[in-house]
């Protein structure tokens, strides 16, 4: 493993985003996005997807400049059309335009349509909760999980994101999940690294659990989290996502695919005084902290907020730096070798 300032790697990924084509806004949105998996410890969603999306991007698959448009408005409601690029910079302009419409009402809704992969849900929530409000996210992806007993990919992994602000300057309560067992990435990552998962990822091509990431990934069969609980939720996610916002949804969704665009988001702002007064909402948020922290635990256990895990990640390695195994970093730099960007993270070149 090596390790690099979150910086260097911001500018060895917009330096490879605009190789592939992305205009210059997309590029530093999406490099910036990035990296912030990787300060997290979220790497299936970090600088790993480079070369995803440069695939993409050469097969004409995803549109490297799109135009991004607010197609309708309500008065709590509006819907941002990602012209078939990547969702990064749409979900951004989603989620702000949530966060102006639920200041004035309460609550405010975005949709986003004809979109691709957005990485990290989290940080679209986080915009609301920097805000002073609540942030939900969710989106759906293309079919990669069956439950027990399909053996060929029936519904996405569709994520579920939300963020809850407190006091500054504590940080927000964020929850971050696939309906998976796992994230697909995660076992991208496993593969490209020469390592095995541990059961209950995904299934073989049989339908059968294994710990082959290389065979998770020709099967494209990742395991339900929670079994049918995972399974069902996914597929109200696909309804509120590609059916709600007139995109593409259940076997036609790709996140990788579709020149148009193939996933769809949902990004919703809740101002926290709907209900309560806003300190009353604050105490309440302390309140049950409070009483997370104080639960009995056996020797040596913690009971940790959703998100503490990550923002202590992130600043640990804000500090110390990013680490991407040397087999990572060597294919990134052949990767920028061949769409004939200088810049590298190995050898030479890169010191």
């Amino acid at each position: 493993m090596t390790t690099f300032a979150a910086a260097r790697l911001t500018d060895f990924a917009e330096g490879v985003l605009a190789a592939i084509g992305l205009a210059g806004d997309e590029s530093r949105v999406v490099a910036a996005c990035l990296v912030e998996a990787n300060l997290r410890g979220i790497d299936s969603h970090g600088l790993l997807r480079l070369t995803q999306y440069a695939s993409a991007v050469e097969r004409h698959e995803v549109n490297p400049r799109p135009q991004v448009r607010v197609d309708r408005s309500h008065p709590s409601a509006a819907l941002v059309d990602a012209g078939g690029g990547y969702g990064f910079r749409p979900a951004q302009v989603a989620m702000d335009l949530a966060v102006e419409l639920a200041t004035a009402s309460g609550v405010g809704l975005a949709g986003v349509r004809n979109s691709h992969h957005f990485g990290m849900a989290a940080i679209f929530a986080e915009r609301a909760s920097s805000a002073g409000l609540i942030g939900m996210v969710t989106t759906n992806t293309g079919p990669v999980m069956a439950p027990a007993g399909v053996t060929a990919p029936l519904v996405g992994n569709n994520p579920l994101a939300i963020a809850v602000p407190r006091r500054p300057p504590a940080p927000p309560l964020v929850l971050d999940m696939a309906l998976s067992g796992t994230a697909f990435g995660r076992i991208r990552l496993a593969a490209a690294e020469g390592r095995p998962i541990p059961l209950g990822w995904a299934h073989d091509r049989e339908g059968s659990p294994t710990t082959d990431a290389s065979e998770a990934l020709a099967a494209s069969l990742l395991a339900p989290m929670g079994g049918h609980k995972g399974y069902v939720l996914s597929v109200m996610l696909e309804v509120l996502t590609g059916i709600l916002t007139g995109s593409r949804f259940g076997l036609d969704a790709d996140a990788h695919s579709h020149l148009e665009g193939g996933v769809a988001h949902l990004l919703v702002a809740i101002r926290p005084d709907l209900f309560v007064d806003r300190e009353h909402f604050f105490e309440s948020v302390e309140t049950l902290v409070a009483q997370l922290r104080s639960a009995p635990t056996g020797e040596g256990v913690e009971v940790l907020l959703p998100g503490e895990v990550e923002q202590r990640t992130r600043e640990q390695r804000a500090a110390a730096g990013v680490p991407l195994s040397d087999e990572l970093a060597g294919q990134l730099d052949e990767l920028a070798a061949r769409l004939g960007f200088a810049g590298r993270l190995l050898g030479p070149a890169g010191q």
